[in-house]
């Protein structure tokens, strides 16, 4: 139960949520799904005296095509992108990381792709995925809207960089050629939160050369950490290309992440075994779509 008497609004624009967000910015909580933010305010972690909800804001659940790719609202649910239309290439991944959210089909109900990224816990699934999709956030505040970088939303494990009055809106996801995707993730249970996640899309040439690969693992540090793999690029060996993508992702995890699921050193030590994992299943995908097993 929550303690002490909140103000509450339930805005039905992204005008009026704004407007609310902007009368007392620092004293007030934004629900998106609430998957977060409830629990935190009945264990007294973070406290507040205004709440705005954004369940009845419509402009937020939409997905849209648009000229240069997809754009998604920020309430969009994990069960609205495994319901939804996924033949947009950038939705394939997001549906698949959908899928095995932990907490089964209420969590997938009732919890939000935008309520998760800000909320920048290093465990959860949708940044890892959303940074590998390149998304940019949409942001609006008093200033007006703004778009950046999603990963240059997370300023650290459980911070967003959203100034006081701005709310996030959605992300643009831009076009992408057809090819593979990977996401695995690191768990010691079935319901238990991810330790290390690992999300990736490639692109096969003619010859079944890697011709573009983009991979980020997410835990491992304190927010999503883009991989820099492009010395497999024009290679055709699985062996090759994987031993590599372990190399590479032991190197970057210099300043691992450490919580009472899991000390840095371990995070450290498995974070390229589940690259090795997401980059094996991204190249059985793009076979399979070369082939048109998938389609």
């Amino acid at each position: 139960m929550i303690a002490g008497a909140l103000d509450y609004r339930l805005p039905e624009t992204v005008r009026e949520a704004t407007e609310q967000l902007a009368v007392e910015p620092r004293d007030t909580c934004v629900i998106g799904g609430g998957t977060w933010v409830v629990p935190w305010l009945a264990s007294g972690e973070r406290t507040a005296g205004r709440v705005v909800d954004l369940r009845r804001v419509a402009e937020l659940r939409a997905i849209r095509a648009t000229d240069d790719g997809v754009l998604f609202g920020a309430t969009v649910t994990y069960s609205d992108l495994v319901r939804g239309d996924t033949s947009a290439g950038p939705l394939r991944l997001l549906a698949l990381m959908a899928r095995g959210v932990t907490g089964g089909v209420q969590i997938r109900n009732q919890g939000t792709l935008g309520g998760s990224f800000v909320a920048a816990r290093p465990s959860s699934d949708a940044p890892t995925a959303l940074v590998a999709l390149d998304a940019r956030a949409v942001v609006r505040g008093p200033g007006g809207e703004r778009r950046l970088a999603a990963v240059e939303l997370l300023a650290g494990a459980m911070r967003s960089a959203l100034a006081p009055a701005e709310l996030l809106t959605g992300f643009e996801l831009p076009l992408q050629q057809d090819g593979g995707i990977g996401y695995v993730k690191l768990k010691r249970g079935a319901s238990s939160w991810p330790l290390v996640t690992a999300a990736t899309r490639l692109e096969l040439d003619s010859s079944g050369r890697l011709e573009a690969v983009r991979l980020v693992v997410g835990g491992a540090t304190a927010t999503p950490l883009v991989i820099d793999v492009s010395t497999v690029l024009g290679s055709q060996g699985d062996v090759a290309v994987l031993a590599e993508v372990e190399r590479r992702t032991s190197a970057a995890v210099v300043e691992p992440y450490a919580d009472v699921l899991a000390d840095g050193s371990y995070r450290a030590a498995v974070a390229p075994v589940v690259a090795r994992r997401a980059v094996a299943m991204a190249l059985a995908d793009a076979r399979r779509d070369r082939s048109g097993e998938r389609r």
